[in-house]
């Protein structure tokens, strides 16, 4: 089982860079809260949980893709526990060995 404990200030700072926003944008990031992130499905979020944790270095080659929503379906595969705080987000995670495939969609 492995954790990844995710800190606020962390993730500003990673939202600061990433969005570039300097004077009063980046101190109105302050004030957004890990449980409404988590809540909404924040896609800068996801994309910081999977760069900060292990799991896509783990993936076998078959389930490398460049889309993160696919890469994301697996990492919620192997979550066992997630707990979100105002201040901090800790998540316990195991890998697999198979990881079940999304549905196909059929386009007509």
């Amino acid at each position: 089982m492995r954790e990844l404990v995710i800190n606020k200030d962390d993730y500003l700072n990673f939202l600061a860079d990433r969005l570039r926003l300097k004077g009063t944008c980046q101190r109105e990031i302050e004030n957004v809260s890990f449980p409404f992130l988590f809540a909404s499905g924040s896609e800068l979020l996801r994309t910081y949980i999977l760069g900060e944790s292990e799991f896509t270095s783990t993936l076998p080659d078959r389930y490398r893709l460049p889309d993160r929503g696919f890469i994301w379906f697996l990492f919620s595969q192997s979550v066992r526990e997630i707990q979100v705080l105002p201040d901090k987000m800790i998540i316990r995670y195991e890998l697999q060995d198979e990881y079940r495939k999304p549905f196909r969609q059929f386009y007509l």
